[in-house]
């Protein structure tokens, strides 16, 4: 009979990924440098295929590993919350959370909560475009994403936490600025600064514009709303910008553009796999209690 892999031999791989070291994996692990390479090597060696890439200063996985490191990532974090339950009934008296997110007035006020409901839980954020981040939360390298989109990507677990409209982001002295709303000839004749080309806010913004046959003049992508809001201030050009990242700010006005394909929606998603994992399902909790979330996504929903 076949032996089928390990928990074992996947922590070792997952560690060695992790560190790019086999003696750096062995020291997190609690154990020797050769029982980390035995237990790859026969992983490797039990699929006949190569996981590992050995031929750099570092080590790094293939493009195989890629695909299922993700699914390892749950399998471990699922062994930890099975022995969470069972030793500190899911108290999150230890562990880690990795959080990507693309607007901070959504992601800081629901992680400020989880850290403080679980402070002994390791807790690390980054902000990226939503095309940046959801390859990083395929791989693993995320537990959860908070992210923008039209539509909850089929293949992930998740809530939608709110809708919101894109518009313009103009200084309170502006044409503009007392409008109710906004039409794209409007727009055509300013100079817009937008999201980095990856940023769903834009994708969303220019693939509107196209529908509508409206011709923009971008004259900046940048990365963040304080850069936007910073230009905005100093009279460089409009910016772009969901509703949200305007509230309660002085000094300038969102106006809404009349197109109802300028909706967009937050989301709260991650694996399937580690939907039902301690931190994770905590972190779901927070969200669920702080927004009226929409019911859960199944994954591959129809």
């Amino acid at each position: 009979m076949k032996s089928k892999m390990s928990l074992k031999q996947l922590q070792a791989l997952e560690a060695v990924v992790r560190q790019g070291s086999f003696t750096l994996a062995a020291k997190e692990l609690g154990v020797s440098q050769p029982t980390v390479s035995n237990l790859v090597y026969s992983l490797e060696q039990q699929y006949q295929c190569r996981l590992l890439d050995r031929s750099g200063a570092a080590i790094t996985s293939t493009p195989l590993l890629n695909k299922i490191r993700g699914d390892i990532k749950a399998l471990i974090a699922l062994r930890d919350s099975i022995d969470t339950v069972l030793t500190s009934e899911r108290d999150l008296h230890s562990g880690s959370l990795h959080i990507g997110y693309t607007t901070f007035q959504i992601a800081i006020p629901l992680i400020s909560e989880f850290v403080r409901a679980f402070p002994a839980v390791d807790v690390t954020a980054r902000a990226l475009a939503t095309h940046d981040m959801l390859p990083l939360l395929y791989s693993g390298e995320f537990d959860v994403g908070l992210f923008t989109a039209k539509e909850l990507p089929p293949d992930l677990a998740g809530v939608k936490i709110s809708e919101t409209r894109i518009g313009l982001i103009v200084p309170e002295d502006h044409p503009l600025a007392d409008a109710e709303t906004a039409t794209w000839k409007d727009v055509e004749p300013l100079k817009l600064i937008q999201r980095e080309p990856t940023s769903s806010t834009r994708r969303i913004f220019d693939s509107a514009a196209r529908l509508r046959g409206a011709k923009l003049t971008t004259i900046l992508g940048l990365g963040s709303w304080g850069s936007i809001r910073t230009l905005v201030d100093s009279g460089v050009g409009v910016g772009v910008a969901f509703a949200q990242e305007c509230e309660g700010e002085s000094g300038i006005r969102f106006v809404p553009i009349e197109d109802k394909n300028l909706i967009a929606c937050h989301f709260l998603a991650c694996l399937p796999a580690m939907r039902q994992t301690a931190a994770v399902s905590s972190f779901f909790r927070i969200t669920e209690e702080m927004h009226e979330c929409e019911a859960f996504v199944s994954p591959k929903a129809s």
